[in-house]
């Protein structure tokens, strides 16, 4: 029995012995191979770098760069990624790794200029009135456009269909009215076609394809491509459905303007004239505009009524780009008279005082901007330091990196102070701006 227990024991050992050396043997060969591995990916050639941008625009934004940020761990992926570069780069082939590495994120900043508003009124204006005085006098401005899908719309004028020339009018205009202002678009006589079979069916075609909301330029651009020129023109029925549209958003602080875009007279034995009064007299719209695109004689005379009887104005133009430019100027005296109301307890503010201000945050922001300048030629100039200890670069390309690397330094510093200057001349023009409608305000007041 003895003899047995010791025969298990020197079996155990040698077991426990043998289970010993194949762990070890097993983490000497794990070890073995991840080293290996590791001088694989050293060994590694890195692939080709992208072409650097030449031009300043392009240049702020193609970082940030592989490795821009400086912690430890992208400093040791720098590190290995430079000796895994090839011997005699060319000094194109070392500035475009460089700058794939180390280019600097420009994007907030960028950010910032975009954001930066040189404007003195309504969101722009400066302390001194009390927030709630503002909100009082201050009104919301509700463009409703009403557009003519009648069948006539699909006629070409100076080669191209007018109802395409409208619609990119359209898009450009409200893409360009104030960021609180809502927009409405109502069609018309989208349905059927010009015949007398569908006559009933067309004139009783009028729908709002946008309802009045801020402007959104996706869901804007879907809603001029669902109709098409087809049938007749109600545009009585068109006027008056607008101003149900507008009766629940109206009030003391809001300022409600109807645009018409039309090619052409009421067919639809309606009176647009008495419809349009109805609306302006009713106090729920301001004015009643008609852009009369390529509109005949007989066609003019009514359009100018129903403008007249809406307290607005009739333009007849020839071509889309004399639809923006109509609206956009009605559009600005409109912006103009709200703005006057909200100045008119502004009198006693002082412009240039508040202009200084907006001076020195725009200051702050380029400097910002050079801050991030200066960083990134800093790493570059070492980057292309590291690349002349590995050897990588002959002394003759290195001058020419250098030489590159300055010059990028050099345009975006140039692009960053053309940004800076565009907003100091924005910011004057806008104090000038201001100060003429505070001299409105103050004609208009002597006057009463």
């Amino acid at each position: 029995m003895k003899r047995i227990s010791i025969l298990f024991t020197i079996i155990f050992l040698l077991v426990t012995l043998l289970l010993t050396g194949c762990s070890t043997n097993e983490q000497a060969a794990t070890k073995e191979k991840d080293k290996q591995s590791d001088q694989a990916e050293e060994e590694k050639e890195e692939p080709k770098a992208p072409k650097a941008a030449s031009e300043p625009e392009a240049m702020v934004n193609e970082g940030p760069g592989k490795f821009y940020s400086a912690d430890e761990e992208n400093m040791e992926k720098w590190s290995s990624a430079l000796k895994r570069l090839p011997k005699d780069l060319t000094a194109d082939e070392a500035y475009n790794h460089l700058i794939h590495y180390l280019s600097a994120d420009y994007g907030p900043a960028l950010k910032k200029y975009k954001n930066f508003n040189p404007s003195f009124l309504v969101d722009g204006a400066p302390e001194g009135s009390s927030d709630s005085k503002k909100q009082e006098e201050y009104k919301k401005l509700h463009v409703a456009l009403l557009m003519d899908a009648s069948g006539s719309m699909g006629a070409y004028v100076s080669g191209e269909m007018k109802m395409k020339a409208a619609k990119k009018s359209l898009k450009k205009f409200v893409s360009q009215l104030p960021k609180d202002a809502k927009v409405m678009l109502r069609v018309y006589g989208h349905k059927g076609t010009g015949s007398q079979e569908d006559k009933k069916m067309s004139c009783s075609s009028t729908e709002v394809v946008y309802p009045l909301s801020t402007y959104d330029k996706k869901k804007f651009s879907e809603s001029l491509s669902i109709f098409k020129p087809a049938g007749w023109t109600p545009l009585a029925a068109s006027i008056k459905a607008a101003k149900k549209d507008l009766q629940g958003n109206s009030g003391d602080n809001v300022k409600n303007v109807v645009y018409i875009i039309s090619d052409g007279e009421e067919t639809c034995g309606g009176n647009p004239v008495q419809a349009a009064k109805q609306l302006h007299d009713s106090g729920i719209a301001t004015a009643v505009n008609i852009i009369g695109f390529d509109v005949g004689n007989k066609a003019q005379a009514q359009l100018k009524k129903v403008a007249e009887a809406g307290g607005g104005s009739f333009t007849n133009v020839d071509s889309g780009t004399d639809i923006f430019e109509v609206a956009q100027n009605n559009i600005q005296e409109a912006v103009e008279t709200a703005e006057l109301n909200m100045w008119s307890a502004m009198e006693g503010v002082d412009l240039t005082w508040d202009a200084i201000h907006m001076n020195d945050d725009l200051d702050a922001i380029a400097a910002d901007f050079r801050d991030i300048i200066q960083n990134e030629n800093a790493l570059l100039l070492d980057g292309m330091e590291k690349l002349v200890s590995l050897k990588k670069i002959s002394e003759e390309e290195e001058d020419k990196v250098r030489e590159m690397i300055e010059a990028r330094e050099e345009k975006i510093d140039k692009f960053n102070e053309k940004k800076e200057d565009k907003l100091e001349k924005r910011i004057e023009e806008e104090k000038q701006k201001a100060s003429d409608i505070i001299d409105k305000m103050r004609e208009k007041k002597a006057k009463d």
